[in-house]
């Protein structure tokens, strides 16, 4: 194969850029190489202020997990600034994180959303006798602290994530590809990263990667990750710091839920020890919520959104609409 050929294959001609696909396997080696050294600097640094049992390998507990996320997330974040402005020459709003007019709105039309889906998996349950829901035993304040930082956890996990998969590589994808392909392909990832979960089984990492369906869905109606990302905090939230669900496998992430739940139902119906993201009550409802998002009128992009994505309020920015014209 000669060089020009060679050239091909890494850039695009018509735009003479570094083709999509490797520039969402730059992304991927960054943001792992940066999160490696994250928390490379940050064990080591506890270590010598004495905060570190290195012995121990205790990761567990929401207030490790979310410190975890927050070194992940700036990971991410760094990341992603550094491809969107070395690679596509696109200012860093683009990515979805944007305060546009309706983002309040996407917000808490996902937190709806989500929680009202968890609702009818667990109701669906509880009416079948394969469930029992009970109030938890713990003290109000104890309720409440668990409540508030299950919030806070997985807000900032499911950022973590929506940026890791429906962020930079779905929206890089997205403009070189027919958007099947970006979507199948992110949510193929999402599920698979799954796959080293507790109790993870086939189905399991099947509904996972309809969730990343879902949520790419929702990307794509709104160009805006604040409705994925409101749907994605939410489900987990409900799940777990209200119904005492597990959430794809891992247990204790809210200490004190306000429900207490003992599933008792057959596995391969509610999920069993996966959490109900492991049945295929789950893959009914996910199917439904991917029809109802893409079919409602009414979820699109803010006219900002649109103007911004089209360029036309940033005219020293290259950054045009994501569309698959000008293909590969």
């Amino acid at each position: 194969m000669n060089t020009a050929r060679w050239q091909t294959v890494l850039i695009n001609p018509r735009r003479q850029t570094l083709r999509s696909g490797w520039r969402v396997v730059v992304f991927f080696l960054l943001a792992l190489s940066l999160s490696f050294l994250f928390f490379l600097l940050m064990g080591s640094a506890l270590f010598l202020l004495g905060k570190l049992d290195i012995t121990s390998g205790d990761m567990t507990g929401p207030g490790k997990l979310l410190g975890g996320y927050v070194l992940l997330i700036t990971a991410i974040l760094a990341a992603t600034a550094v491809c969107l402005r070395f690679l596509d020459r696109r200012p860093f709003w683009s990515i979805g994180y944007y305060f546009h007019s309706r983002w309040w709105r996407d917000y808490l039309v996902g937190m709806g959303i989500a929680a009202a889906m968890i609702a009818i998996i667990t109701g669906i349950e509880w009416m079948g006798g394969m469930v029992s829901l009970r109030w938890s035993d713990a003290p109000g304040d104890e309720i409440v602290s668990g409540l508030l930082m299950g919030l806070a956890f997985f807000n900032i996990a499911a950022a973590f994530e929506e940026l890791t998969f429906r962020g930079y590589p779905l929206q890089t994808l997205l403009r070189d590809l027919h958007p099947v392909w970006p979507v199948l392909i992110t949510s193929t990832l999402f599920g698979f990263v799954h796959a080293g979960n507790p109790h993870a089984s086939p189905l399991a990492l099947i509904n996972t990667m309809l969730a990343g369906v879902w949520l790419a869905v929702a990307y794509l109606k709104t160009r805006s990750l604040w409705l994925p990302t409101s749907l994605h905090w939410s489900w987990n939230w409900t799940m777990n710091s209200v119904f005492g669900l597990t959430v794809s496998g891992l247990q204790g992430v809210t200490s004190s839920p306000l429900l207490e739940s003992t599933q008792t139902g057959p596995s391969w119906l509610t999920g069993g020890s996966y959490g109900p993201e492991g049945g295929v009550l789950a893959t009914i409802v996910l199917i439904a919520g991917i029809l109802v998002i893409w079919r409602v009128r009414w979820l699109a992009p803010s006219p900002e959104m649109m103007e911004l994505l089209s360029g036309k309020k940033d005219e020293d920015s290259e950054f045009q609409s994501q569309s698959p014209a000008d293909g590969e």
